[in-house]
């Protein structure tokens, strides 16, 4: 429904949503076949078959409660159903889609979560080119698979140099991996920023001699969090108001989009309890930037990215396995955030933040990643 609503907004000539093609048939088509697997995994040979998988997923070691037998088995052929009926009514909506209307590709910011997933292996079923454009950098060090590491799509048009040398680190062809840019990011060089001045005037903020101290906050999600969880992120509000006290500064939250609403309650009430000033928002991140002296993101945040285009003093929390692996902004210490916001705000980052946002967007500067990604999908779906 939104992108539909978008792309009329955009005047895109016939945009619509694949929800049109939703119908009583393909609902109860859904159910019957959801129906079907759940009850064939209640089964006992099903109960056998999940058992011997997951303890071959956890090689016999550290296997939660909830997933041993006869506890797993009462709950997994539910929660798979569900997803099986949800899979099923993309699947179906597409077909009548492609029975309909001559698709000649799929593009698609992810494909690791089930719907996404199921729409590119769908499509690649029915032949129909199928296109990764990642919705962000992810800066993930480590070295066992995670969520981040894997597309399964045929191609990935990707921001940059790191991008294309992170996916083929993890065995994707480095013949289908083209470098494009960050589309998004096209913004921050297509019209002139707002000044120091009408940014502060804008967010609230009463002058322009106050240090302004930004904290871009993390979304809350087990992908991006390993040591601590959710604790780690509490620590790094503590860690960032005693920032804000010791500098001095005002302090302006910009949330994470993914974050949760009621975060917002969390970020206010602890500067309150502070006695620090300052606001918190979820949009306008041009006068967020505007406004700021330096910034200090939770881990390795695409928001670093956008900060060092514009060439604003940058530090960031790290978290495990979670890094810039090329020179940009200052990493914090646990026990120093002041000490590093400082030398941010010191150190002469022209040469260095070039390199960086080349690396993290290869359309920098330029503002042309848009134009780049048309023309390759062009190619790719002609």
């Amino acid at each position: 429904m939104q992108m539909s609503q978008t792309m009329m907004d955009l005047r895109i000539p016939g945009g619509f949503g694949l929800h049109t093609y939703m119908s009583a048939e393909i609902q109860e088509t859904a159910i019957n076949t959801a129906y079907r697997m759940t009850a064939r995994l209640h089964e006992h040979k099903g109960r056998n078959a999940l058992n011997y998988h997951i303890q071959q997923a956890f090689n016999g070691q550290g296997l939660p409660t909830n997933l041993t037998s006869p506890q797993v088995n009462e709950w997994w052929p539910g929660m798979m159903g569900e997803r099986i009926k949800n899979h099923v009514v993309v699947m179906r909506m597409i077909e009548k889609l492609a029975a309909d209307r001559k698709v000649v590709g799929c593009i698609v910011h992810e494909d690791v979560t089930p719907d996404m997933r199921t729409i590119v292996m769908y499509c690649q079923h029915l032949g129909i080119p199928t296109i990764h454009i990642p919705h962000a950098n992810c800066f993930y060090v480590g070295e066992k698979w995670d969520i981040h590491t894997e597309s399964i799509s045929d191609y990935i048009l990707a921001s940059g140099e790191f991008a294309k040398g992170f996916y083929t680190h993890w065995g994707y062809p480095e013949e289908r991996v083209i470098i494009t840019g960050m589309p998004q990011w096209d913004r921050l060089y297509e019209n002139e920023r707002p000044s120091k001045t009408e940014a502060r005037r804008v967010l609230g903020i009463e002058t322009d001699d106050e240090f302004v101290l930004v904290y871009a906050s993390s979304w809350v999600q087990t992908t991006g969090m390993r040591s601590r969880f959710e604790s780690e992120l509490d620590d790094s509000l503590k860690m960032v108001i005693e920032t804000a006290k010791e500098l001095p500064a005002t302090l302006l939250v910009k949330m994470h989009p993914g974050e949760p609403a009621d975060n917002e309650k969390v970020y206010l009430s602890s500067m309150k309890e502070a006695g620090i000033n300052g606001l918190v928002t979820r949009q306008f991140a041009e006068y967020v930037l505007s406004a700021a002296d330096a910034v200090i993101a939770h881990g390795p945040s695409n928001f670093c990215c956008q900060t060092a285009a514009w060439r604003i003093p940058c530090a960031y929390i790290p978290t495990e396995d979670y890094l810039f692996p090329f020179p940009g902004p200052i990493e914090v210490s646990w026990d120093n955030a002041t000490h590093a916001v400082k030398i941010a705000t010191q150190v002469d980052k022209d040469k260095t933040w070039e390199i960086f946002s080349k690396n993290c967007n290869d359309a920098h500067r330029a503002g042309n990643a848009c134009e780049r990604i048309v023309e390759e999908t062009l190619k790719i779906c002609q």
